[in-house]
């Protein structure tokens, strides 16, 4: 057996960073798709189940110290690491197969057990490998956590170009293949050859499942996507990126009122060819075919979601293109400008190149098409609008900060609104299109909050004065104009409906058709609207960049009112309810898992193994709450702020867990080796996260109009700190707690990897019941009482 101290230390290091890179990058890409296969609240048990089996494998090196020690790390290491690809590859094979819906029923609870031990069985064996490099090698842990974070970073950018390049399925099997690479790394330092061949041979195997289910639509993709069996021979184009799936099928031809959204029942009988489009397998959007014949689109006008055009006319703006519906409309009512902005570079590239002339939309004149995020967008321009569209923006797609964080979130709240209200013309109009249910008008009412909030912020001394609202079927459509509505306006615009067929919802001097949307709209105070808002069971709050979750309506701050909803859920409320419940699950068996690891293991430990005191473990535990906390609320700060969902991987997390590994490369020079230096360490890292809290809010105030390349230089100069700083703790409590017979490191990686699951469920309550910034908060205060549990550590390493 070749001494560690003669190996190839690079060969070591570089294994660890394949490793942890890869498992990275499948947490990142199974969380995209469970968001397709199933509900997008459901992408969130991704991570926990991958943190659920990483901890599973650092207790069981723990228990099994005779199994795991350091002679025999050359081989268990290139071992471990092939386990996991293997298991990568056999794991999703069964995943996509499975139909995870929700349902009350015990089938449902054996899918959904067997969907966990699929997803948690890969990162258990990634779990034994990373926690084996990490307390047995014979290296400075601060370097050993350094690679690893390291590669962790990397993994965050490979699922960029893995998921551009191949389709999720493919990317899986990619991922697979670095794995297996990392074991051949291992191999090669721990010269075992035998092994060396077959993680290249797996390698091999995986890259070649890639790259070949890439190539076609009719590979080892999902059976059951969103409950239904995927038309896999209907699919004419499918497109991953990081935040989504957008799939194309073949032409259709139908009659115009069964394409609309929510059609008149005017709507002229003809019939149109049109392709379906959805996102993450639900949300829908149409692209119809292009028909230079005079009024060939008009058709268009007949939907609930096209109102503001028998007021307005001029230029338009459109957010959200998607197939592009809404620009069809704009130009079928005689605009000449028209500007589509979108935030899925997926639908650019399909209406300027593949379906260029199917749509006619990129060669006609004075249309205008740009790939971006909407406010940040309309930020840095200055140009100003009659009619700015929203209509049904809503992709339930859950985005690289993940679950609960919509890539749609940002477009509903008052610091966007400000925004769009801004680049409006003096007599200009913003309309919004939502969900509606006559009955339980829930977001229709959010909506109308929403608005009341943003014109009084706007200087609005009479906000109903300034709004319209106009419903038929299941859309709701809500005009916002910068200056108030003339009577001239409200009669056409109640003249247009009544022509329609559609209800005259909201507006000056008509009675609403729910108290409730009065009483919002007349608010002349934001306090008197906040109280107004508080008194309702739902929240009708209006979400602002701090609580940025318009489509969350049951307050978690208030869960008792949650249970009044339990039988007799209907409209929106009804997939809130199941994404909470489900929410609310997760965080209990979370901590159920944390509380288990912690206790576990004192209990079923060989006699001789080393306990560490109580203060270890809580040292351990915090470390894990507070970098969690405090990477989720930066995510969900800087997402919006950086205006794409992209960024919140390529940039943020990336940004944060490098310069972590950056913080621990550092700690090899600058050691906690004393209690003064934790205390001193921990109150200037809280301090500046606590600093950051109350800074982060003002940050798109500030600096929203920067280049796409100015805002992320503000970006990195914001996370450096907290990384760096974040990167010491874990390094200065592993030397601490690595001393005597029965190591107890492995135990401690699990408690540390076991909070940081339950912090991640903690973060998103937290951020959606209270804010952000308290989730920043709560962060910034882990750091600073872990000098109170350090004592154990420091009184254990002077034993």
């Amino acid at each position: 057996m070749t001494e560690p101290s003669a190996r190839p230390a690079g060969y070591f290091y570089l294994g660890l960073a394949l490793v942890t890179a890869a498992t990275l990058a499948l947490e990142i890409i199974q969380t995209r798709m469970l968001s397709v296969v199933t509900w997008y609240h459901l992408a969130f048990f991704v991570i926990s189940m991958a943190m659920f089996g990483m901890t599973l494998g650092a207790l069981r090196v723990f228990l099994q110290p005779d199994r795991f020690g350091p002679d025999a790390l050359g081989r268990t290491l290139p071992r471990t690491a092939l386990w996991t690809s293997l298991a990568v590859g056999l794991c999703y094979l069964d995943q996509s197969v499975l139909a995870p819906e929700v349902a009350m029923s015990a089938s449902t609870l054996v899918v959904f057990t067997r969907l966990a031990l699929t997803l948690a069985i890969p990162f258990y064996f990634s779990g034994i490998c990373v926690t084996l490099a990490l307390t047995r090698a014979a290296y400075p842990i601060g370097v050993v956590y350094g690679a690893d974070l390291a590669g962790a970073a990397l993994g965050c950018l490979a699922v960029l170009p893995l998921l551009s390049l191949l389709d999720g399925p493919g990317a899986i099997f990619a991922v697979a293949g670095v794995m297996a690479i990392g074991g051949w790394s291992f191999a090669r330092w721990g010269r075992e050859q035998r092994l060396g061949r077959w993680a290249l041979a797996a390698a091999g195997l995986m890259i070649a499942l890639a790259v070949a289910n890439g190539a076609t639509y009719f590979g080892l993709d999902p059976i059951i996507v969103k409950g239904v069996a995927e038309k896999r021979h209907w699919v004419s184009y499918e497109k991953w990126n990081s935040f989504s799936r957008v799939v194309a099928y073949r032409d259709r031809e139908e009659p115009a009122r069964n394409v609309l959204w929510a059609a008149s029942p005017n709507t002229p009988e003809r019939r149109v060819t049109f392709k379906e489009m959805n996102i993450d397998g639900l949300a829908g959007t149409r692209m119809f075919r292009w028909n230079d014949e005079p009024g060939a689109l008009d058709f268009l006008l007949y939907d609930a979601t096209s109102p503001a055009y028998a007021l307005r006319r001029g230029k338009v703006a459109v957010i959200g293109v998607g197939g592009g519906k809404d620009l069809h409309t704009a130009l079928a009512a005689g605009n000449e400008a028209v500007l589509g902005i979108e935030l899925n570079p997926v639908f650019i590239d399909l209406l300027t190149g593949r379906y260029r002339q199917f749509a006619g939309l990129a060669d006609r004149p004075g249309v205008h098409l740009v790939a971006d995020e909407a406010r940040s967008y309309l930020t840095r321009s200055d140009e100003r609008f009659d009619i700015l569209q929203a209509s049904l923006i809503d992709t339930w797609a859950a985005t690289g900060a993940g679950a609960f964080s919509l890539s749609e979130n940002a477009i509903y709240t008052v610091e966007a609104w400000r925004i769009f209200l801004d680049h409006l013309t003096d007599d200009g109009v913003f309309t919004v299109s939502r969900w509606y249910a006559p009955g339980h008008i829930d977001e229709t009412a959010r909506l109308v909050s929403l608005a009341t909030a943003t014109l009084l912020d706007a200087g609005a001394t009479e906000p109903r004065a300034h709004l319209l609202v106009g419903a038929y079927d299941q859309v709701a459509t809500l005009l916002v104009a910068k200056r108030p509505f003339s009577p001239e306006d409200v009669q056409r615009f109640a003249d247009h409906l009544a022509s329609m067929g559609f209800s005259l919802v909201l507006a000056p001097g008509h009675e609403a058709t729910a108290p409730i949307l009065a009483r919002l709209a007349d608010c002349t105070t934001r306090k008197e609207l906040d109280r107004l808002a508080a008194s309702y069971a739902l929240d009708l709050s209006p979400p602002t960049d701090s609580r940025p979750f318009f489509f969350n309506l049951l307050r978690l701050s208030r869960p008792w009112e949650i249970a009044a909803y339990l039988g007799r859920p209907a409209g929106v409320v009804a997939g809130n309810l199941i994404a909470t419940l489900t929410l609310l699950a997760i965080l209990l068996i979370t901590v159920t898992f944390a509380a288990a690891t912690i206790l576990i293991p004192r209990r079923f430990a060989p006699a001789d193994m080393q306990r560490p005191r109580a203060g270890a473990l809580v040292y351990f535990a915090l470390i894990g709450l507070g970098f969690m906390l405090t990477e989720i609320g930066i995510m969900q700060r800087l997402s919006v702020f950086l205006g794409h969902p992209v960024y919140s991987l390529a940039v943020v997390l990336f940004a944060l867990i490098f310069f972590t590994g950056l913080g621990s490369f550092a700690s090899e020079r600058l050691p906690l080796t004393t209690p003064a230096r934790l205390a001193i360490y921990s109150l200037s890292l809280a301090a500046y996260l606590a600093l950051a809290a109350f800074l982060l809010p003002h940050i798109n105030t500030w600096f929203q109009g920067f280049s796409l390349a100015g805002r992320i230089a503000v970006s990195l100069a914001l996370l450096a700190p907290a990384g760096l700083g974040m990167g010491q703790a874990f390094p200065a409590g592993m030397r601490l707690a690595k001393h005597g017979a029965g190591d107890p490191t492995p135990w401690l990686w699990g408690v540390n990897g076991a909070a940081g699951v339950m912090a991640g469920v903690v973060a998103i309550v937290v951020s959606i019941a209270w804010g952000i910034t308290v989730t920043l908060l709560l962060g910034a205060l882990c750091y600073l009482i872990l000098p109170l549990s350090a004592k154990g550590l420091f009184s254990s390493s002077k034993a």
